[in-house]
Protein backbone atom coordinates (compact mmCIF):
# COMPACT_ATOMS: atom_id res chain seq x y z
CA UNK A 1 0.00 0.00 0.00
CA UNK A 2 1.39 3.38 -1.01
CA UNK A 3 0.10 6.85 -0.25
CA UNK A 4 0.18 9.67 -2.80
CA UNK A 5 -0.20 13.14 -1.33
CA UNK A 6 -1.48 15.97 -3.55
CA UNK A 7 -0.16 19.19 -2.14
CA UNK A 8 -2.26 22.25 -2.87
CA UNK A 9 -3.55 25.32 -1.19
CA UNK A 10 -6.83 23.87 0.01
CA UNK A 11 -8.56 25.35 3.05
CA UNK A 12 -8.79 21.93 4.61
CA UNK A 13 -5.14 21.05 4.01
CA UNK A 14 -3.51 18.48 1.72
CA UNK A 15 -5.57 15.84 0.01
CA UNK A 16 -4.29 12.29 0.17
CA UNK A 17 -5.00 9.64 -2.47
CA UNK A 18 -4.23 6.04 -1.69
CA UNK A 19 -3.65 3.52 -4.43
CA UNK A 20 -2.87 -0.16 -4.22
CA UNK A 21 0.01 -0.37 -6.60
CA UNK A 22 -1.57 1.92 -9.21
CA UNK A 23 -0.25 5.37 -10.07
CA UNK A 24 -2.51 8.35 -9.36
CA UNK A 25 -2.64 9.59 -12.94
CA UNK A 26 -3.78 6.22 -14.16
CA UNK A 27 -6.67 6.27 -11.72
CA UNK A 28 -7.62 9.77 -12.82
CA UNK A 29 -7.52 8.84 -16.50
CA UNK A 30 -9.58 5.73 -15.86
CA UNK A 31 -12.22 7.73 -13.97
CA UNK A 32 -12.52 10.27 -16.81
CA UNK A 33 -12.93 7.51 -19.35
CA UNK A 34 -15.66 5.85 -17.29
CA UNK A 35 -17.49 9.17 -16.92
CA UNK A 36 -17.37 9.91 -20.66
CA UNK A 37 -18.58 6.40 -21.52
CA UNK A 38 -21.46 6.84 -19.08
CA UNK A 39 -22.43 10.21 -20.55
CA UNK A 40 -22.39 9.03 -24.16
CA UNK A 41 -24.23 5.85 -23.19
CA UNK A 42 -26.91 8.01 -21.56
CA UNK A 43 -27.01 10.13 -24.73
CA UNK A 44 -27.73 7.03 -26.78
CA UNK A 45 -30.62 6.12 -24.47
CA UNK A 46 -32.02 9.51 -23.44
CA UNK A 47 -32.69 12.34 -25.96
CA UNK A 48 -32.52 14.80 -23.08
CA UNK A 49 -28.94 13.75 -22.27
CA UNK A 50 -28.03 14.01 -25.96
CA UNK A 51 -29.41 17.54 -26.11
CA UNK A 52 -27.47 18.42 -22.95
CA UNK A 53 -24.14 17.21 -24.42
CA UNK A 54 -24.81 18.99 -27.71
CA UNK A 55 -25.46 22.27 -25.91
CA UNK A 56 -22.16 21.95 -23.94
CA UNK A 57 -19.71 21.53 -26.80
CA UNK A 58 -19.91 17.80 -27.53
CA UNK A 59 -21.69 18.09 -30.87
CA UNK A 60 -18.72 16.65 -32.84
CA UNK A 61 -18.36 13.44 -30.77
CA UNK A 62 -22.13 13.02 -31.00
CA UNK A 63 -21.99 13.27 -34.79
CA UNK A 64 -19.27 10.57 -34.77
CA UNK A 65 -21.66 8.37 -32.79
CA UNK A 66 -24.41 9.14 -35.32
CA UNK A 67 -26.63 11.02 -32.84
CA UNK A 68 -27.38 14.75 -33.13
CA UNK A 69 -29.47 17.10 -31.03
CA UNK A 70 -32.16 17.36 -33.69
CA UNK A 71 -32.40 13.55 -33.88
CA UNK A 72 -32.72 13.40 -30.13
CA UNK A 73 -35.61 15.80 -30.27
CA UNK A 74 -37.30 13.83 -33.05
CA UNK A 75 -37.04 10.61 -31.02
CA UNK A 76 -39.37 11.99 -28.36
CA UNK A 77 -37.51 14.39 -26.09
CA UNK A 78 -39.87 17.00 -24.69
CA UNK A 79 -39.18 20.52 -25.91
CA UNK A 80 -37.17 22.64 -23.52
CA UNK A 81 -34.13 24.82 -23.25
CA UNK A 82 -31.84 22.01 -24.34
CA UNK A 83 -33.68 21.16 -27.54
CA UNK A 84 -34.28 24.81 -28.32
CA UNK A 85 -30.56 25.48 -28.04
CA UNK A 86 -29.59 22.82 -30.58
CA UNK A 87 -28.72 24.21 -33.97
CA UNK A 88 -28.92 21.42 -36.55
CA UNK A 89 -30.53 23.77 -39.02
CA UNK A 90 -28.38 26.85 -38.54
CA UNK A 91 -28.66 30.12 -36.58
CA UNK A 92 -32.19 30.99 -37.74
CA UNK A 93 -33.55 27.57 -36.83
CA UNK A 94 -31.94 27.70 -33.37
CA UNK A 95 -34.02 30.73 -32.46
CA UNK A 96 -37.33 28.92 -32.99
CA UNK A 97 -39.11 27.47 -29.97
CA UNK A 98 -39.97 23.80 -30.28
CA UNK A 99 -43.64 23.15 -29.45
CA UNK A 100 -46.03 20.22 -29.31
CA UNK A 101 -49.38 20.80 -30.99
CA UNK A 102 -52.78 19.21 -30.62
CA UNK A 103 -55.90 19.98 -32.67
CA UNK A 104 -58.82 21.55 -30.81
CA UNK A 105 -61.87 19.33 -30.52
CA UNK A 106 -65.53 19.92 -29.73
CA UNK A 107 -68.05 18.79 -27.13
CA UNK A 108 -71.73 19.33 -26.35
CA UNK A 109 -72.93 20.22 -22.85
CA UNK A 110 -76.32 20.85 -21.28
CA UNK A 111 -77.73 18.18 -23.59
CA UNK A 112 -79.19 16.03 -20.81
CA UNK A 113 -80.88 16.77 -17.50
CA UNK A 114 -81.82 14.44 -14.66
CA UNK A 115 -84.23 15.29 -11.86
CA UNK A 116 -86.07 13.55 -9.04
CA UNK A 117 -89.86 13.57 -9.21
CA UNK A 118 -92.86 12.29 -7.28
CA UNK A 119 -95.84 10.55 -8.83
CA UNK A 120 -99.46 11.37 -8.13
CA UNK A 121 -102.72 9.88 -9.40
CA UNK A 122 -104.29 11.18 -12.57
CA UNK A 123 -107.37 12.00 -10.47
CA UNK A 124 -107.74 11.93 -6.71
CA UNK A 125 -110.77 12.79 -4.58
CA UNK A 126 -111.81 12.51 -0.94
CA UNK A 127 -115.44 11.47 -0.54
CA UNK A 128 -117.47 13.53 1.99
CA UNK A 129 -121.17 13.20 2.95
CA UNK A 130 -123.54 15.89 1.73
CA UNK A 131 -125.63 15.88 4.90
CA UNK A 132 -125.58 15.03 8.58
CA UNK A 133 -126.71 11.59 9.59
CA UNK A 134 -125.89 8.11 10.78
CA UNK A 135 -124.33 5.51 8.53
CA UNK A 136 -126.68 2.61 7.98
CA UNK A 137 -124.77 0.79 5.22
CA UNK A 138 -121.29 0.59 3.67
CA UNK A 139 -121.71 -1.00 0.26
CA UNK A 140 -118.03 -1.51 -0.77
CA UNK A 141 -114.77 -2.70 0.76
CA UNK A 142 -111.44 -0.91 1.08
CA UNK A 143 -109.28 -1.23 -2.04
CA UNK A 144 -112.20 -2.00 -4.34
CA UNK A 145 -112.38 -0.73 -7.93
CA UNK A 146 -115.42 1.52 -8.34
CA UNK A 147 -117.03 3.42 -11.18
CA UNK A 148 -118.50 6.91 -11.14
CA UNK A 149 -121.98 6.88 -9.52
CA UNK A 150 -121.51 3.59 -7.69
CA UNK A 151 -122.96 3.59 -4.16
CA UNK A 152 -120.35 3.59 -1.40
CA UNK A 153 -122.50 4.10 1.71
CA UNK A 154 -125.96 5.16 2.88
CA UNK A 155 -127.26 7.35 5.70
CA UNK A 156 -130.51 6.97 7.64
CA UNK A 157 -133.32 8.48 5.53
CA UNK A 158 -136.65 7.91 7.29
CA UNK A 159 -137.25 11.61 7.96
CA UNK A 160 -136.39 12.58 4.41
CA UNK A 161 -138.69 9.85 3.06
CA UNK A 162 -141.61 11.22 5.11
CA UNK A 163 -140.90 14.76 3.95
CA UNK A 164 -140.96 13.59 0.37
CA UNK A 165 -144.33 11.91 0.82
CA UNK A 166 -145.78 15.07 2.39
CA UNK A 167 -144.43 17.19 -0.46
CA UNK A 168 -145.90 14.77 -2.98
CA UNK A 169 -149.36 14.96 -1.38
CA UNK A 170 -149.21 18.76 -1.27
CA UNK A 171 -148.17 18.89 -4.89
CA UNK A 172 -151.01 16.59 -5.95
CA UNK A 173 -153.53 18.76 -4.10
CA UNK A 174 -152.07 21.94 -5.70
CA UNK A 175 -152.43 20.42 -9.19
CA UNK A 176 -156.05 19.39 -8.54
CA UNK A 177 -156.84 22.90 -7.30
CA UNK A 178 -155.25 24.35 -10.44
CA UNK A 179 -157.33 22.04 -12.67
CA UNK A 180 -160.61 23.06 -10.93
CA UNK A 181 -159.74 26.74 -11.16
CA UNK A 182 -159.06 26.48 -14.87
CA UNK A 183 -162.41 24.76 -15.38
CA UNK A 184 -164.26 27.44 -13.43
CA UNK A 185 -162.57 30.21 -15.38
CA UNK A 186 -163.61 28.59 -18.65
CA UNK A 187 -167.23 28.43 -17.46
CA UNK A 188 -167.05 32.01 -16.18
CA UNK A 189 -167.78 30.76 -12.66
CA UNK A 190 -164.52 32.20 -11.27
CA UNK A 191 -162.54 35.31 -12.09
CA UNK A 192 -159.51 34.88 -14.36
CA UNK A 193 -157.18 36.74 -12.03
CA UNK A 194 -157.28 33.85 -9.54
CA UNK A 195 -155.58 31.51 -12.01
CA UNK A 196 -152.15 33.11 -11.55
CA UNK A 197 -152.18 32.62 -7.76
CA UNK A 198 -153.30 28.99 -8.10
CA UNK A 199 -150.61 28.26 -10.70
CA UNK A 200 -147.95 29.75 -8.42
CA UNK A 201 -149.09 27.53 -5.54
CA UNK A 202 -148.84 24.46 -7.78
CA UNK A 203 -145.30 25.39 -8.88
CA UNK A 204 -144.19 25.88 -5.26
CA UNK A 205 -145.59 22.47 -4.38
CA UNK A 206 -143.62 20.88 -7.27
CA UNK A 207 -140.43 22.57 -6.04
CA UNK A 208 -141.03 21.15 -2.58
CA UNK A 209 -141.19 17.67 -4.09
CA UNK A 210 -137.89 18.23 -5.92
CA UNK A 211 -136.30 19.51 -2.72
CA UNK A 212 -137.49 16.41 -0.85
CA UNK A 213 -136.07 14.20 -3.61
CA UNK A 214 -132.69 15.95 -3.32
CA UNK A 215 -132.63 15.57 0.44
CA UNK A 216 -133.36 11.88 0.00
CA UNK A 217 -130.64 11.50 -2.65
CA UNK A 218 -128.11 13.19 -0.36
CA UNK A 219 -128.52 10.28 2.05
CA UNK A 220 -126.70 8.11 -0.50
CA UNK A 221 -122.90 8.51 -0.76
CA UNK A 222 -121.64 7.70 -4.28
CA UNK A 223 -118.25 7.58 -6.07
CA UNK A 224 -117.67 10.78 -8.09
CA UNK A 225 -114.99 9.22 -10.37
CA UNK A 226 -113.69 5.85 -11.54
CA UNK A 227 -110.83 4.58 -9.44
CA UNK A 228 -109.59 2.50 -6.57
CA UNK A 229 -110.83 3.03 -3.03
CA UNK A 230 -108.44 3.67 -0.22
CA UNK A 231 -109.05 2.56 3.34
CA UNK A 232 -112.60 3.35 4.47
CA UNK A 233 -112.30 5.48 7.61
CA UNK A 234 -115.82 5.03 9.06
CA UNK A 235 -118.14 2.17 9.91
CA UNK A 236 -121.85 1.50 10.17
CA UNK A 237 -123.42 3.40 13.06
CA UNK A 238 -121.03 6.34 12.96
CA UNK A 239 -122.57 9.78 12.95
CA UNK A 240 -121.10 11.85 10.13
CA UNK A 241 -121.19 15.46 8.96
CA UNK A 242 -120.32 17.11 5.64
CA UNK A 243 -116.74 17.47 6.99
CA UNK A 244 -116.29 13.74 7.74
CA UNK A 245 -113.91 11.95 5.34
CA UNK A 246 -115.42 8.66 4.24
CA UNK A 247 -112.76 7.34 1.84
CA UNK A 248 -110.34 8.51 -0.88
CA UNK A 249 -110.52 7.42 -4.51
CA UNK A 250 -107.46 7.39 -6.78
CA UNK A 251 -107.59 7.11 -10.55
CA UNK A 252 -104.18 5.51 -11.20
CA UNK A 253 -104.73 4.47 -14.80
CA UNK A 254 -101.93 6.98 -15.41
CA UNK A 255 -99.58 8.83 -13.05
CA UNK A 256 -98.60 12.47 -13.15
CA UNK A 257 -94.96 12.92 -12.10
CA UNK A 258 -94.06 16.33 -10.70
CA UNK A 259 -90.43 17.45 -10.93
CA UNK A 260 -88.42 20.68 -11.09
CA UNK A 261 -85.82 21.81 -13.66
CA UNK A 262 -83.19 24.59 -13.51
CA UNK A 263 -84.26 27.89 -15.03
CA UNK A 264 -81.71 27.61 -17.87
CA UNK A 265 -83.97 24.98 -19.46
CA UNK A 266 -86.96 27.32 -19.56
CA UNK A 267 -87.97 27.74 -23.17
CA UNK A 268 -86.29 24.49 -24.21
CA UNK A 269 -89.13 22.24 -23.06
CA UNK A 270 -92.77 22.10 -24.11
CA UNK A 271 -95.91 19.95 -23.85
CA UNK A 272 -95.53 16.72 -25.78
CA UNK A 273 -91.77 16.40 -25.23
CA UNK A 274 -90.52 12.95 -24.28
CA UNK A 275 -89.09 11.99 -20.91
CA UNK A 276 -87.70 8.77 -19.47
CA UNK A 277 -88.74 7.68 -15.97
CA UNK A 278 -87.03 5.12 -13.74
CA UNK A 279 -88.73 4.22 -10.44
CA UNK A 280 -86.28 4.61 -7.56
CA UNK A 281 -87.59 1.40 -6.00
CA UNK A 282 -87.34 -0.51 -9.31
CA UNK A 283 -84.20 0.69 -11.13
CA UNK A 284 -84.48 -2.11 -13.68
CA UNK A 285 -87.73 -0.59 -15.04
CA UNK A 286 -87.64 2.14 -17.71
CA UNK A 287 -90.84 4.00 -18.58
CA UNK A 288 -91.67 6.37 -21.42
CA UNK A 289 -93.51 9.54 -20.35
CA UNK A 290 -94.83 12.69 -22.02
CA UNK A 291 -94.62 16.26 -20.74
CA UNK A 292 -98.14 17.54 -20.08
CA UNK A 293 -97.79 20.76 -18.06
CA UNK A 294 -95.15 23.44 -17.44
CA UNK A 295 -95.37 26.12 -14.79
CA UNK A 296 -95.49 29.72 -16.04
CA UNK A 297 -93.01 31.16 -13.53
CA UNK A 298 -89.60 30.52 -11.97
CA UNK A 299 -89.33 30.00 -8.23
CA UNK A 300 -86.99 32.86 -7.18
CA UNK A 301 -85.83 30.97 -4.06
CA UNK A 302 -84.57 27.87 -5.88
CA UNK A 303 -84.20 29.10 -9.48
CA UNK A 304 -86.32 26.19 -10.75
CA UNK A 305 -89.71 25.72 -12.40
CA UNK A 306 -92.22 22.89 -12.06
CA UNK A 307 -92.90 20.38 -14.83
CA UNK A 308 -95.42 17.53 -15.01
CA UNK A 309 -95.04 14.35 -17.04
CA UNK A 310 -97.72 11.72 -17.63
CA UNK A 311 -96.85 8.01 -17.66
CA UNK A 312 -99.40 5.25 -18.46
CA UNK A 313 -100.11 2.70 -15.73
CA UNK A 314 -102.42 0.11 -17.34
CA UNK A 315 -101.36 -2.78 -15.10
CA UNK A 316 -101.65 -0.68 -11.91
CA UNK A 317 -98.02 -1.54 -10.99
CA UNK A 318 -97.24 2.06 -10.05
CA UNK A 319 -98.59 3.79 -6.99
CA UNK A 320 -99.12 7.48 -6.23
CA UNK A 321 -96.33 8.82 -4.05
CA UNK A 322 -93.58 6.77 -5.73
CA UNK A 323 -90.29 8.53 -6.51
CA UNK A 324 -88.91 8.60 -10.05
CA UNK A 325 -85.68 9.61 -11.70
CA UNK A 326 -86.64 11.77 -14.69
CA UNK A 327 -84.24 12.15 -17.65
CA UNK A 328 -84.67 14.45 -20.62
CA UNK A 329 -82.55 14.96 -23.72
CA UNK A 330 -81.88 18.39 -25.27
CA UNK A 331 -79.95 19.67 -28.28
CA UNK A 332 -77.37 21.23 -25.92
CA UNK A 333 -74.62 23.75 -26.63
CA UNK A 334 -71.44 23.02 -28.60
CA UNK A 335 -68.06 24.31 -27.40
CA UNK A 336 -64.42 23.94 -28.46
CA UNK A 337 -62.31 21.62 -26.29
CA UNK A 338 -58.57 21.84 -25.66
CA UNK A 339 -56.04 19.93 -23.59
CA UNK A 340 -55.84 21.28 -20.00
CA UNK A 341 -52.12 21.94 -20.60
CA UNK A 342 -53.03 24.46 -23.29
CA UNK A 343 -54.83 26.90 -21.01
CA UNK A 344 -52.61 29.63 -19.61
CA UNK A 345 -53.51 32.54 -17.35
CA UNK A 346 -52.43 36.15 -17.48
CA UNK A 347 -53.54 39.53 -16.23
CA UNK A 348 -56.31 39.57 -18.86
CA UNK A 349 -57.60 36.09 -18.01
CA UNK A 350 -57.22 32.74 -19.72
CA UNK A 351 -55.61 32.29 -23.14
CA UNK A 352 -54.14 29.61 -25.42
CA UNK A 353 -51.37 29.62 -28.02
CA UNK A 354 -52.50 28.74 -31.53
CA UNK A 355 -50.09 28.01 -34.38
CA UNK A 356 -51.11 29.26 -37.82
CA UNK A 357 -48.75 29.04 -40.81
CA UNK A 358 -45.87 28.20 -38.50
CA UNK A 359 -46.35 31.24 -36.25
CA UNK A 360 -47.66 31.45 -32.69
CA UNK A 361 -50.80 33.45 -31.96
CA UNK A 362 -52.09 34.31 -28.46
CA UNK A 363 -55.86 33.77 -28.31
CA UNK A 364 -57.90 34.93 -25.26
CA UNK A 365 -60.54 32.39 -24.22
CA UNK A 366 -63.21 31.96 -21.59
CA UNK A 367 -63.23 28.70 -19.64
CA UNK A 368 -66.74 27.25 -19.76
CA UNK A 369 -66.23 23.88 -18.08
CA UNK A 370 -63.32 21.81 -16.82
CA UNK A 371 -63.34 18.05 -17.27
CA UNK A 372 -60.77 15.39 -16.46
CA UNK A 373 -59.20 15.26 -19.92
CA UNK A 374 -60.46 18.40 -21.65
CA UNK A 375 -61.37 22.01 -21.01
CA UNK A 376 -64.35 23.60 -22.78
CA UNK A 377 -63.56 27.14 -23.92
CA UNK A 378 -65.27 29.96 -25.77
CA UNK A 379 -63.46 32.53 -27.86
CA UNK A 380 -61.86 33.15 -31.24
CA UNK A 381 -60.95 29.51 -31.70
CA UNK A 382 -62.48 26.77 -33.82
CA UNK A 383 -62.46 22.99 -33.92
CA UNK A 384 -59.31 21.71 -35.65
CA UNK A 385 -57.09 24.69 -34.80
CA UNK A 386 -53.52 23.67 -33.85
CA UNK A 387 -53.08 24.55 -30.17
CA UNK A 388 -49.79 24.39 -28.27
CA UNK A 389 -49.74 21.86 -25.41
CA UNK A 390 -45.97 21.85 -24.59
CA UNK A 391 -43.16 24.30 -25.14
CA UNK A 392 -45.18 27.27 -23.93
CA UNK A 393 -42.32 29.06 -22.17
CA UNK A 394 -40.96 32.02 -24.06
CA UNK A 395 -43.60 32.10 -26.79
CA UNK A 396 -44.40 35.49 -28.24
CA UNK A 397 -47.18 36.56 -30.59
CA UNK A 398 -46.08 36.22 -34.21
CA UNK A 399 -42.93 34.19 -33.36
CA UNK A 400 -42.04 31.30 -35.68
CA UNK A 401 -41.98 27.90 -34.00
CA UNK A 402 -40.47 24.48 -34.64
CA UNK A 403 -43.21 21.85 -34.47
CA UNK A 404 -42.21 18.80 -32.48
CA UNK A 405 -42.11 15.59 -34.51
CA UNK A 406 -41.40 17.13 -37.94
CA UNK A 407 -37.86 17.73 -39.42
CA UNK A 408 -37.29 21.48 -39.87
CA UNK A 409 -36.08 21.15 -43.43
CA UNK A 410 -39.13 19.17 -44.54
CA UNK A 411 -41.90 20.99 -42.71
CA UNK A 412 -43.85 23.64 -44.71
CA UNK A 413 -44.96 26.59 -42.62
CA UNK A 414 -48.52 26.36 -43.93
CA UNK A 415 -49.10 22.78 -42.65
CA UNK A 416 -49.07 23.42 -38.94
CA UNK A 417 -52.40 21.70 -38.38
CA UNK A 418 -51.21 18.47 -40.08
CA UNK A 419 -48.06 18.51 -37.95
CA UNK A 420 -50.22 19.04 -34.88
CA UNK A 421 -52.14 15.85 -35.64
CA UNK A 422 -48.90 13.97 -36.17
CA UNK A 423 -47.58 15.26 -32.82
CA UNK A 424 -50.78 14.15 -31.13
Amino acid sequence: MQTIVWQDKWPLGPIAWEADGVAFWKQLLLSLCVAMVALFTAALVSPVAAAFLASHGFAVPMQVLGLTASEATAEGAPPGPATQGARPGGRDQARKATVVLQPAGSAVINDRVTALGTGSALQSVVVLPKANGTLTEIAVASGAQVTAGQVIARLDSETQQLNREKATLAADDARRTLDRNRALVQSNAAPANQTQAVELAAQVADLAVREADQDLADRVISAPIDGVLGIIKVSVGNAVTPQTQIVSIEDSSALVVNFWLPERFAGQIGPGDAAVLVPVSRPELTLAATITSIDNQIDPASGTFQVQAKVPNPDDSLRPGMSFTVSMQFSGQSFVTVNPLCVQWGSGGAYVWRVTEGKADKVPVQVVQRNTETVLVAGDIRTGDAVVTEGLDGLKPGAEVQIFGAPPEEQPADKAADAAKAGN
